[in-house]
């Protein structure tokens, strides 16, 4: 079933649901979720999260034994 979003809080654009991958952050590592049911809006890219899928994207993150795979990602600092 597909969650009706009003419009984009910060545009106005359109909110549709889409399916995506979630950069995740938990106590200082770095999760990356698969398969998120998320409201993006059409105009500025906006993401928002019902409280359900924030909820169980929180319990992943806790729950060390459920990961599928691992992968290095390379860290750089920024400097001008």
């Amino acid at each position: 079933m597909i969650y009706k979003y009003g419009d984009c809080s910060f545009c106005g654009g359109k909110v549709e649901e889409k399916t995506v991958t979630v950069d995740y952050r938990w106590k200082g590592e770095l999760l990356i979720i698969n398969g998120v049911p998320t409201g993006v809006c059409q105009q500025c890219g906006e993401q928002y999260f019902r409280g359900k899928v924030a909820e169980e994207m929180e319990k992943l993150a806790k729950e060390k034994s459920k990961t599928i795979k691992k992968m290095n990602v390379p860290v750089k600092a920024f400097v001008l």
